[in-house]
């Protein structure tokens, strides 16, 4: 009867830690959204904070955006709750910014990667669209309702990744990290490539960036073709205000790349903010 008893008592307290640990995961998920007048619709975004962002009043916090909500951003969040919990990387509110249905390849292809070059009716390449109303509603509103620091952070995988390089063309200063995954930067002949050349050569007095890509051994052949070419392309230009880490993430296919990547592309990103005396 006794060992019942203690079974019971020690079974309520592991059941009391587990509803604690629940509670403080969905304390720190907000599901929200807001009226884009850029984009003419409603949008809607998942926040993940920090889990003692309501016991510290007054600590600000950088910002990880993340395209593809529902998967990615859980899986960049729970990453950075391991490794902030080490002390490895800063803790961060992570944005996830959900597609609406049918928009994906319309908001996350750069203009000059329509389905037919030169065709205005295509329904791809409104990236730039969309990364108005990035900077000009989305940030905006975050800043307006959390503690935010002015450090920010963009990530995608596949198409998503073709508008993380894309954002470092058209808006190198809105953020200062950006991970891609697997991204298909093969398309249209490398264009995303020579246009990031070009426009990462101009760029003289840009702020020190960061940027992790990754692909997985078992992608498309033409992912992980592009992903050496961007490799070769950085390599080439060496370019001074932009630091940069690859990595071929072995096992790994087009959907668990990311999955196997996070953590490295996180490790890296940290032992970068280190070597630029970054702290928040």
């Amino acid at each position: 009867m006794k060992k019942y008893i203690l079974f019971l008592a020690i079974l309520l307290v592991i059941l009391g830690h587990i509803r604690a640990q629940e509670k403080r995961i969905i304390d720190s998920l907000v599901f929200t959204k807001m009226y884009s007048e850029r984009l003419e619709e409603e949008r809607k975004i998942v926040v993940h904070l920090p889990l003692n962002y309501a016991k510290e009043p007054n600590k600000r916090y950088p910002v990880m955006f993340v395209l593809d909500a529902g998967k990615l951003d859980f899986d960049i969040s729970d990453r950075l709750f391991t490794l902030s919990s080490s002390d490895i990387t800063p803790e961060s509110i992570v944005v996830g910014i959900l597609n609406n249905k049918g928009k994906r390849e319309t908001d996350l292809t750069p203009p000059f990667m329509q389905t037919e070059t030169g065709d205005t009716t295509s329904p791809f390449g409104k990236a730039d669209n969309f990364l108005k109303f990035i900077k000009d509603e989305l940030i905006p509103f975050v800043d307006n309702n959390y503690r935010t620091t002015n450090y920010r952070t963009i990530s995608g995988h596949s198409r998503a990744g073709l508008f993380v390089l894309y954002t470092l063309i058209e808006q190198p200063s809105l953020f200062n990290a950006r991970f891609c995954y697997s991204t298909p930067a093969w398309r249209f002949d490398n264009i995303i490539i020579r246009q990031l050349e070009s426009s990462v050569q101009k760029q003289k007095y840009l702020e020190e960036s960061y940027l992790f890509f990754s692909a997985g051994v078992n992608e498309n052949p033409n992912i992980i073709a592009s992903f050496h070419e961007l490799n070769e392309m950085l390599k080439k230009i060496d370019p001074k205000h932009l630091e940069y880490n690859s990595y071929l993430t072995p096992l790994a296919d087009h959907q668990s790349n990311p999955v196997f990547s996070t953590s490295k592309a996180l490790v890296y990103w940290s032992e970068y903010l280190k070597k630029q005396k970054i702290h928040f």
